[in-house]
């Protein structure tokens, strides 16, 4: 990658972001669409090359690491059993139907599960906007949107780390199991040692920018450990997110990871993800699109709907939380560039994953109105 191609990469996806705000779409929309426009499907201005991809990858890294951040914990553990079950629901119906739905149109076992695990992810930011503009935020599907969606998170990046392991280790389980213990001890280690010294430490760090570099270096090492257990190394960063997530000093360390992820990394990933989609792979493969973006928007509102309904929820509200539940986003995203990365997705897998993510996102806001619409109306009895 030449030193004009970074400029393209970084002068595009501003471009991008900010016509996809314009038109109330998430900034991610605009520069994977602008990465389409620059790559091989379209002008060709720029390729996907080693160097891109190390870069991407460190964006893919620090964007799950924010997330882990920006987990509210205490939020998690009191949102209690009805958030989980929804979450639970909008991760089962959409793994399983989307696994199903790779199985029956002929793609590989690894492939299948792994497109299973793309449609677990929401991402709600777009919802969160639209229930603004709604005025239905604080409204009872609002809260149990935003609840589910932290739970729902947490339950797909566990989700992947089984996916990831198993087909790593193949039918192996013990030996994945032993790793992932091994793992998770060393994570107790650090949580441990941090609670017991972790305030001291950040007031050393806290002058200057220490303290982004302390966070930099937790995040970076975790992940490395994290794949070298077989395990996503973006399942590390989010735990590692998590770890720092209750300290006095996390604003300072998400403001200065934010600066450093959205104005340089975290956009050549999104371009990224453009650049390596086929256009002419969607295109030729139409029909086993709509039959993933199908799935993908009723797996959610079926499987929380239902969900939903169990737990103390009339039909409409529960449809209605399903629906919150429907956009695609960022995780989505980083599972199949995941996927693509270690040669277990086809391009085929890669392209059509892509299209369910910009589509998901941009239905997901009328498909609100809609079930808020008709849940009114019943309320009113017409």
């Amino acid at each position: 990658m030449t030193l004009l191609e970074l400029a393209i990469i970084l002068g595009i996806s501003r471009i991008g972001g900010y016509l996809a705000a314009r038109f109330n779409q998430m900034n991610v929309l605009g520069q994977i669409i602008a990465g389409l426009l620059i790559g091989p499907s379209v002008f060709g201005l720029v390729h996907s090359d080693y160097v891109l991809e190390f870069m991407a990858e460190i964006g893919v890294v620090l964007l799950m690491f924010l997330a882990g951040l920006e987990t509210d914990t205490s939020e998690l553990i009191a949102s209690g059993f009805s958030s989980t079950a929804i979450a639970a629901g909008g991760v089962i119906v959409p793994f399983a139907a989307g696994a199903w739905g790779g199985l029956a149109a002929g793609v590989t076992l690894p492939e299948a599960l792994f497109l299973g695990t793309m449609l677990t992810a929401t991402s709600v930011s777009i919802t969160v906007q639209a229930l603004r503009e709604m005025g239905k935020l604080n409204s009872k599907e609002g809260i149990a949107i935003m609840a589910a969606a932290v739970i729902d998170d947490v339950i797909g990046i566990i989700v992947l780390t089984f996916v990831t392991g198993y087909i790593s280790g193949g039918t192996r389980i013990l030996p994945l199991m032993e790793k992932i213990g091994v793992f998770a001890v060393a994570v107790v280690v650090i949580t441990v040692v941090l609670r017991r010294y972790g305030e001291r430490i950040m007031e050393l760090m806290r002058p200057g920018t220490r303290i982004i570099t302390f966070a930099l270096v937790l995040c970076f090492s975790v992940a490395y450990f994290a794949e070298k257990a077989d395990i996503a190394a973006i399942t590390g960063a989010y735990i590692a997110g998590l770890i720092l997530s209750n300290y006095s000093t996390k604003e300072k360390i998400v403001r200065g990871i934010e600066e450093i992820a959205y104005l340089f990394f975290t956009p050549i990933f999104f371009i990224s993800i453009g650049l390596k989609t086929d256009v002419r792979a969607v295109l030729g493969d139409i029909g086993f699109s709509l039959i993933i973006i199908a799935i993908a928007v009723l797996g959610k509102i079926i499987g929380c709907g239902l969900t939903a309904r169990l737990v103390g929820f009339n039909w409409s509200e529960g449809f209605t939380v399903g629906a919150g539940m429907v956009p695609r986003g960022e995780v989505a995203l980083i599972i199949a560039n995941l996927g693509l990365k270690k040669g277990i997705v086809s391009q085929r897998i890669f392209a059509v994953s892509v299209l369910m993510v910009l589509v998901t996102t941009l239905i997901a806001p009328p498909l609100l109105k809609l079930f808020f619409h008709r849940a009114e109306n019943t309320e009113n009895g017409e």
